[in-house]
């Protein structure tokens, strides 16, 4: 037992003893360095939220003509291939003046989405004879995003190891270690350019879609990291 004891007091020297001097190696030499890349993609996926909305004396009235409106649409939005939809924001809400109830405003919400740009503007024309445009913007698919980040990865970290390479021969070590690196990925929207056509502009077509330009996203990667120099 006393022998035992003795190899772990002994053991257990050795590891404090040791944990100051490995410390204190990655605790030298320490340098911070970052890269980055960017590109410009065109954004191939448009959204539009478009709003039922209607007020009546009566709540019932209200959700009535909003049930109808909404029935409408979904009926038009099915008949057109390539677009996905879904519905939401159903409300009730009671409309007041000078503290008393004068009326009863119901809406809801269609969330649509497409790749096919032209196509889902044709039919957001078609639907502004019922409802409204609450909100219109441009994204960058799923598929196209992960593609370009993982291009532009590929890049920033080649441009981190030319860094960290000048950095050792500037400083003339022999050779250097990454201890830490983070990679970091971002998307940047301009402001969307439209301009909002509204039906009751146009009196010579049955319906009047919106003009649109998809516009592009900047997408960016930076890669930050830390290097060690090793001199021998």
């Amino acid at each position: 037992m006393k022998y035992a004891l003795k190899i772990t007091i002994t053991l257990l020297f050795a590891v404090a003893f040791s944990l100051p001097s490995y410390a204190e190696d990655l605790n030298y030499n320490l340098y911070h360095l970052s890269a980055d890349a960017e590109d410009e993609i065109d954004n191939d996926i448009m959204k539009v939220t478009l709003l039922a909305l209607h007020q009546a004396l009566q709540s019932s009235e209200a959700n009535k003509v909003v049930n109808k409106q909404m029935a409408s649409a979904l009926k038009t939005v099915k008949t057109t291939k390539g677009i996905h939809y879904e519905t939401s924001n159903y409300q009730t809400q009671p409309v007041y003046q000078n503290q008393q109830i004068v009326g009863w405003k119901a809406s809801q919400q269609i969330e649509l989405k497409s790749s096919d740009i032209d196509q889902l503007s044709n039919l957001v024309g078609k639907l502004q004879e019922e409802l409204k445009i609450s909100s219109m913007r441009f994204d960058v698919s799923k598929k196209v995003l992960q593609k370009t980040e993982n291009v532009l990865s590929v890049e920033a970290l080649n441009q981190f190891k030319e860094r960290a390479t000048l950095m050792q021969k500037t400083m003339g070590a022999d050779s250097y270690q990454v201890v830490a690196i983070n990679v970091n990925t971002g998307m940047q929207r301009p402001p969307v350019r439209r301009t909002m056509m509204r039906a009751e502009m146009s009196m010579a077509s049955d319906s009047a879609s919106p003009s649109v330009e998809e516009g592009n996203s900047t997408i960016n990667v930076k890669v930050s990291g830390q290097i060690q120099l090793i001199f021998k």
